[in-house]
């Protein structure tokens, strides 16, 4: 787990601070309630993500759409039937999520989160703990793409897709929730929890 040397002290302060100035823009962003200064602050972010803004911008846009838009979209559905004003609404609430994914990419691709972390031992710690799950499971998802890849001769059809993607997500819930359970002992065994 890096930590903050005495070289590199006022790195370690300045993403110290930027983390707290992040956490105080998720709020402000969260109080929004209008689209104006949400676009507003697409601009600003669009300004602090300099040559990556385009790339971030596609991967929050993408990260919006999979789990935010399906969201709105049904109570947009749901306003609407009612006879009720609904764009606003669903512009608002997918521009705020837009901001905040975005905020977030900017954040993490402009400031080492190991040394912004690095005030506390138990953040740091769940930074390493939850990094090492994310690597366990983008290693996991390759694994099971390539055991498809070498198990078909020919690319499998839809239904072959769906079924063996059936099977892989049983497989990875069960190692989830296997490795949940030794990641929990280990946390209680190290003062985290009760």
């Amino acid at each position: 787990m890096p930590s903050c040397s005495a070289s590199k002290n006022r790195h370690c302060v300045s993403a110290k601070i930027y983390f707290f100035l992040y956490i105080g823009a998720l709020v402000a962003i969260s109080m929004l309630t209008t689209p104006l200064p949400l676009v507003v602050v697409v601009g600003i972010l669009a300004l602090l993500g300099g040559r990556a803004f385009l790339r971030l911008a596609r991967r929050a846009l993408v990260l919006v759409a999979l789990f935010s838009l399906l969201i709105t979209v049904s109570y947009a559905i749901s306003l609407h039937l009612q006879d009720q004003p609904f764009w606003t609404y669903f512009i608002t609430v997918n521009l705020r999520s837009f901001d905040m994914v975005l905020l977030t990419l900017v954040f993490t691709h402009r400031v080492n989160l190991y040394e912004a972390m690095s005030f506390s031992e138990e953040l740091s710690f769940l930074l390493t703990l939850s990094v090492s799950k994310i690597m366990t499971v983008q290693r996991s998802f390759a694994d099971y793409r390539d055991a498809l890849k070498s198990r078909t001769l020919k690319k499998p059809s839809r239904s072959e897709a769906y079924e063996y993607l059936g099977s892989a997500a049983a497989g990875f819930l069960e190692r989830n929730i296997r490795e949940g359970k030794e990641n929990f002992e280990a946390m209680r065994s190290r003062g985290f929890g009760a």
